[in-house]
């Protein structure tokens, strides 16, 4: 069970298409696609990870996202 939060984050994710690492997005990237406010993007992407379905790439000082499970 996971909020409406994660729920529209991760569907935005999955119809931009950042399923694979080299179609990672960043934070703010993330927070446009989902249309949610930053601090509750942040938290979204949070829970994600908790539960195993989003993974993190980092570049230099960036931290990009992208998803491992088409599927909550």
């Amino acid at each position: 069970m996971v909020s409406p939060q994660v729920e529209k984050l991760f569907a935005a994710m999955v119809r931009a298409g950042a399923t694979s690492e080299d179609k990672a997005v960043s934070a703010e990237k993330a927070t446009s696609l989902s249309k949610l406010p930053k601090a509750q993007c942040m938290n979204a992407i949070q829970e994600l990870k908790k539960v195993g379905v989003l993974k993190e790439k980092r570049r230099n000082k960036a931290v990009d996202y992208y998803l491992v499970k088409t599927a909550l």
